[in-house]
This record gives structure tokens, C-alpha cells and sequence, in this order.
């Protein structure tokens, strides 16, 4: 629950326009004339978007370090296929082309996708062997109307957009449907409150000289849809960053947070796992496992060891990351079998950033350190089954390095 709310009140608090709503095609006749209504300067400005000529670029930084945030922490599969929601002129497009996604690209305005169709061909022709207007297709129509196939998205991003969303309702059981089952939904927006004045001022305004929809979710109510359409390990996020002085470095960290919590809707959600993965602590499933050591060894001098190394799942049960369940999955560093007297551990043991379904890989680099009193050599690398077993312990091969 946020400051300023009850649970008598919070569902009371939805959308900014919630006792004013607006015709669903009106909304989307507006988005589609939205470039039509810019300046000259206004379109020159969408072909270089997130640039901005301001003291300190701060539009430019504040648009590219949020969306970077989002995408680290969304944790999206390598290669992984993205629904972009409202992609506008295109420059989030491009940098998901760039950092080799597949994307799937939703916007109601041909004239905004005519300019991110040229953005993304000159992105190609720059960068010839990225290939990358080969890897996205953009729909002229809205994520209410769009026709794709049901678990077909790694994830979903939503930047700066959902308040532009007419029909939440719709909007969020087809984002559901359209995701893999562990897959991440992703969004950076302001929150609305009833306090908010100076916000309802200016979109007002924006509503005024554009037309279009400017409508932001409570915090309240955005965390209750995500819960209704089945969405779960819903997380919020504030922005922190920039450099730090050795004095700033003692202070909370939520001083250098560009906004608070009860402010922002940044968050990502998951659909859960459905029951065609159980989890590896399920003995009645085959749990497997190829684990390989990329680069990297143990320094005798320094005692420590950084590992870049593979993992495959290679059987039927889904390993878990999530540490406040039993049962979610680390990687280790052993010396000996577990269980008997000569056993050593390295200090560390990590948990799996993301959840690996059959058949998927990971590659992470951990680092470790070697006990004063170990010896340096005969040691393996090995998963854990938190609270109930080492991999080894089922016959899985560990990994020496």
C-alpha cells in the first residue's frame, strides 16, 4: 500500500481520468495524427530522439539510463523476442536491434512508423552485418486490436507509454497471453495521485494541443491488474545514478534516487511457470545438467578465482532463482564429495540470476574465493538444489577446474 492510501480507498484511486473517460477511438484518432500536429522542428526532433540540445542533456539521460535499467533488470533471454509497446519514432527499437533482440514493434501512427522504419534501415545500413531491420515488424494498430500468437514474447516493454493505454483491462490479459510462461513485463512510468496537481496540470495541457491520451495509473491500482491478470514477482524500481564522492558514499542510497517510490511506476512482472516445468526438487522428474567452464582459473597467489562458465539445462524441471523459495538453485565451488569429512567449500555460493527452463542455457561469470586452508587443486564446480540437494549427489557431472 502506498503513503497516501488505505485499502478502504485504494482501488477508489485508478487512472488519472478514471471519472472521465475518454472514447477509446477518439483516443486512437488523436495517436495516429499526434506527428501530424509537430512543428518542423517538432519531426526533426523525433528523427534524433532521445537526443536533446538542454543544459546537461538531462531528457537524454534520463530516457537513456531508465530504459537500461529496465532492460538489465527485466533479465531478458540472449537473442530473446521483444514486444514494444508504442514504439513511436523508433530509438528504443534501435537500441533492442542493436543489443540483438527480435522485436515486435506496436504503434498507432504511420507517420511515427515511417520514421522508425527509416531509422531502423539506416541503423542496417550502418551497421551491415548486424542485420537489423531484418529483425523487427511494426503493427499500425493498437495492443488492444493487435493479432499475435499467444506465448511468443520474451518480454514486454511498455516505456513511457502505458498512459496512453485506453483499455487496460485488455491490455494486460493480452500482454499475459502474449508471454512465455517465465516471461517479463517491463514498465517506466510516473504514478498518479489525487495530490499530484502540477502532474494533472500538465497533462491537461498535453491533452489540449495533441489530442492524445494522457492518462497515468495509481500505484494501488497498476499493482492490483498486474495480480488479476496472473502476473507475479512484481518488483518496483527507483533510478540511481551517476558518480558518487567518497562522501556521498555514506549516505542512503534512496538520497540519489531521481524520484520515490509512491512517485514512479517502474516495476517488472513475471508469468509464472506453468505446470509443464515442475520445479528440480520434484523427484519424480529428471533433473540434468551440463555444466562447462568457459574461461578462468584459480590464481595460487591471490586465492581467488573468476569463472565465465555454461549452463545447460538438459532435463525436464525448471530451475528456480527465486531465494526466498526452497528449492531455487545456486552454483558452487567444492573440494570433495558433500557430506564427507574432507569436504571444503569455496566462501561463496550463487544464486541463478534468472530461471532456467529445459533446454535453455546461461552463461555467467561468478567469482570465488579459496579457503586459507584449502589446497588449490581438485576443484569442481556444482549445482545446488537449495534445501534439498547437490546436483552430484543425483549422478549429474560437476565441472573441474
Amino acid at each position: 500500500m502506498s503513503d497516501f492510501q488505505t485499502s478502504a480507498t485504494a482501488l477508489k484511486l485508478k487512472r488519472f481520468l478514471t471519472d472521465n473517460p475518454v472514447e477509446y477511438k477518439k483516443a486512437i484518432e488523436a495517436a495516429e495524427l499526434y506527428a501530424s500536429k509537430m512543428s518542423e522542428d517538432g519531426i526533426r526532433w523525433l528523427y534524433r530522439k532521445p537526443f536533446d540540445a538542454n543544459l546537461a542533456n538531462d531528457v537524454y539521460f534520463r530516457l537513456m539510463y531508465e530504459l537500461l535499467n529496465l532492460l538489465k533488470v527485466m533479465r531478458l533471454p540472449c537473442r530473446g523476442k521483444i514486444l514494444e509497446v508504442g514504439s513511436g519514432p523508433g530509438w528504443i527499437t534501435e537500441i533492442l536491434l542493436m543489443l540483438g533482440f527480435s522485436v515486435d514493434a506496436i504503434e498507432p501512427s504511420a507517420d511515427l512508423i515511417q520514421i522508425a522504419q527509416e531509422r531502423c534501415d539506416a541503423l542496417g545500413e550502418h551497421h551491415q552485418y548486424n542485420e537489423a531491420s531484418s529483425r523487427v515488424r511494426f503493427h499500425q494498430t493498437t495492443l488492444e486490436e493487435v493479432k499475435l500468437e499467444d506465448g511468443s514474447f520474451d518480454g514486454i516493454l511498455f516505456f513511457d507509454v502505458l498512459h496512453h493505454v485506453v483499455d487496460e483491462e485488455i491490455a494486460f490479459e493480452k500482454s499475459f497471453r502474449f508471454l512465455v510462461p517465465g516471461g517479463c513485463l517491463g514498465i517506466v512510468e510516473g504514478a498518479w495521485h489525487p495530490k499530484f496537481k502540477e502532474l494533472e496540470q500538465q497533462l491537461l495541457r498535453e491533452m489540449k494541443e495533441f489530442g492524445t491520451l494522457e492518462n497515468p495509473f495509481s500505484v494501488d491500482y497498476l499493482d492490483h491488474l498486474l495480480e488479476k491478470f496472473g502476473f507475479v514477482d512484481a518488483a518496483r524500481y527507483v533510478s540511481v545514478n551517476g558518480f558518487f564522492s567518497a562522501g556521498q558514499l555514506s549516505q542512503p542510497l534512496k538520497n540519489f534516487a531521481s524520484s520515490p517510490l509512491n512517485v514512479v511506476n517502474n516495476l517488472t512482472a513475471r508469468k509464472p511457470f506453468n505446470d509443464k516445468y515442475p520445479e528440480c526438487y520434484h523427484l519424480d522428474f529428471q533433473t540434468n545438467a551440463q555444466i562447462e567452464l568457459l574461461s578462468g582459473e584459480i590464481n595460487p597467489k591471490t586465492r581467488k578465482a573468476l569463472l565465465r562458465i555454461r549452463l545447460n539445462n538438459t532435463g525436464t524441471t525448471l530451475w528456480n532463482c527465486d531465494r526466498s523459495k526452497k528449492g531455487h538453485v545456486t552454483v558452487a565451488l567444492r573440494h570433495g564429495i558433500p557430506g564427507t569429512a574432507s569436504f571444503l567449500e569455496a566462501s561463496e555460493r550463487h544464486p541463478i540470476p534468472q530461471t532456467i527452463i529445459p533446454e535453455k542455457t546461461l552463461d555467467l561469470t561468478l567469482p570465488f574465493n579459496i579457503p586459507s586452508n584449502a589446497p588449490l587443486d581438485n576443484w569442481e564446480l556444482d549445482l545446488i538444489c537449495e534445501d534439498f540437494f547437490w546436483f552430484s549427489s543425483h549422478g549429474i557431472p560437476s565441472c573441474s577446474v
